[in-house]
């Protein structure tokens, strides 16, 4: 299994949101890779909003456990390519 950590820095400027993900393998903490990507703050879910929204640093960070099955593939794209095509927080 895969853990997620996942941090959102919003810039209220540009209405954009920076989501940097590590990713662990959960049994042994090791890290496997990492991935940065910018989208814009409407596309977060209402709740990352409010969470975003709460604190003066505007930013949010978030341990997430993939399923089985998504792991399988994080794990075939980290092999193949250093690291995944997509962010988690894109792909589900």
């Amino acid at each position: 299994m895969i853990k997620v950590t996942r941090g959102y820095m919003y810039n209220p400027e540009e209405s954009t949101v920076l989501i940097n993900e590590i990713y662990y393998e959960e049994a042994t903490g090791n890290k496997l890779s990492s991935k940065m990507d910018t989208i814009n703050y409407i596309e977060l879910s209402e709740n990352i909003r409010v969470q975003i929204e709460e604190v003066d640093s505007k930013s949010y960070q978030e341990e997430i456990i993939m399923n089985e099955e998504d792991g399988k593939v994080y794990i075939d794209e980290i092999n193949m390519y250093g690291k995944p095509k997509k962010l988690y927080a894109i792909y589900r």
